[in-house]
C-alpha cells in the first residue's frame, strides 16, 4: 500500500523493509487513514558513517527521515523521531544519532529543538539516487553527527 500511495523510483521503500524484514533496521511511517506522511529507518546495526560509527558504537542511527513536501511543519518529522526515541528505549538503546547534511539547516534546527546535540564527527558519503522522472543523480553529502542520550530511568510512553 506505502508503494501504491507514495511513489517513490529506485525501490527505496522495498529495500528499507527488507532491511526490517531482517532484522537491520525499523522502518517508521507516519500515517494519516490512508496517506503516508513521512518515513525513516532506525539503524539496529548502528551508525553508517565510519566516522560516527567510531565515535559513538553504542548509538542507534535515525536515517533516512523524509516528510512529504505538503506535511511538513505539522509534527510529522517529530512524531517520527519520538517513535524511532521509542523503539530505541523499548530496545535497551539509550543513545540516538542522526546524520545532517551541511546544505540541510532546517533539518538540524528541528534535531537540536528535540534535544539532539553537536559532535563534531563528520562523514562524507556518495550515492545515486533516482529522480521522480527516471534521471539517475550522484550526490557526495557532507553529514555531521548530532546525539541524544536517552534517559533510561524515564517511563516512556508506548
Amino acid at each position: 500500500m506505502l508503494c501504491s500511495r507514495w511513489r517513490t523510483p529506485g525501490g527505496v521503500p522495498e529495500a528499507h523493509h527488507a532491511r526490517q524484514r531482517d532484522g537491520q533496521a525499523t522502518y517508521l511511517v507516519a500515517w494519516q487513514d490512508q496517506e503516508p506522511l513521512g518515513s525513516g529507518v532506525l539503524q539496529w546495526g548502528g551508525c553508517i558513517g565510519s566516522n560516527a560509527r567510531t565515535a559513538y558504537p553504542e548509538a542507534v542511527e535515525l536515517n533516512h527521515l523524509q516528510v512529504r513536501d505538503q506535511y511538513r511543519g505539522q509534527g510529522v518529522g517529530s512524531a517520527l523521531i519520538a517513535a524511532a526515541e521509542d523503539r530505541a528505549s523499548q530496545a535497551g538503546r539509550y543513545q540516538i544519532a542522526v546524520g545532517v547534511a551541511e546544505d540541510n539547516p532546517d533539518a538540524e534546527r528541528l534535531y537540536r529543538r528535540l534535544g539532539y546535540c553537536p559532535t563534531g564527527a563528520i562523514d562524507v558519503s556518495q550515492y545515486d539516487w533516482i529522480t521522480p522522472e527516471g534521471a539517475v543523480r550522484h550526490e557526495t553529502e557532507r553529514d555531521h553527527l548530532l546525539v541524544k542520550d536517552l534517559d533510561p530511568t524515564l517511563e516512556r510512553a508506548r
